[in-house]
């Protein structure tokens, strides 16, 4: 096994990590929910949110994380849209770094050493940042729903946060995609690396 591929393996797993965590967690925007708590946001998770408990009373924050109750209740298309498809690239990311673990870990050690399977991990991880950017990128298409302007503003709208601010978890995305763009040019290189053959023994 090669320090590349280590290396290479190593990268994958941090990318999974980042990519998964960066997901899961709510805190993509930040903003003022009714001037008293801060709200957060993801395409599917929201933390701090309003309910009313009766049709003419004052709406009180429930101080929780919580995704929505069902796909279709996500407040705008475009995160529906941009749940999936990121859903879809962190799954490719977490798929390309348990193979490459397996095979580090010499399960699987000859997978490495074939030039078709490792330009095809490197692929796989070229597909999950792709569709990665794309959830990025559809996101804040979606800025302009209600639930963002309670909490940003009527400013808000597409592309435009208002008052509110992009938060780490974004970052985590972020650092995740360019993680993976690393990986594919090192799949590319470990795929021309041939390992070095002994020299015969002459008597």
């Amino acid at each position: 096994m090669s320090v590349l591929c280590v290396l290479w393996a190593t990268l994958s797993i941090i990318a999974s990590v980042l990519a998964c965590s960066g997901f899961y967690l709510p805190y993509w925007i930040q903003g003022r929910l009714l001037g008293k708590a801060d709200a957060y946001f993801s395409s599917f998770r929201r933390c701090n949110y309003p309910r009313l408990r009766a049709p003419n009373a004052a709406p009180e924050i429930v101080y929780e994380c919580a995704r929505y109750s069902s796909f279709w209740d996500i407040p705008s298309a475009w995160w529906q849209a941009s749940t999936v498809t990121m859903g879809v690239g962190v799954a490719l990311a977490v798929i390309a770094a348990l193979t490459l673990l397996a095979a580090a870990s010499s399960f699987l050690p000859h997978i490495l050493r074939m030039t078709k399977p490792t330009r095809a991990l490197g692929s796989l991880q070229l597909i999950a940042a792709v569709m990665m950017c794309g959830g990025i990128v559809m996101y804040p298409v979606g800025w302009d729903n209600r639930e963002v302007r309670e909490s940003c503003g009527n400013g808000a709208n597409v592309y435009n946060l208002g008052k509110c601010s992009v938060s780490w978890s974004v970052h985590l995305l972020l650092g995740s995609v360019a993680l993976l763009l690393l990986c594919f040019g090192l799949s590319f290189c470990a795929a021309r690396h041939k390992p070095s053959q002994p020299h015969p023994l002459r008597i």
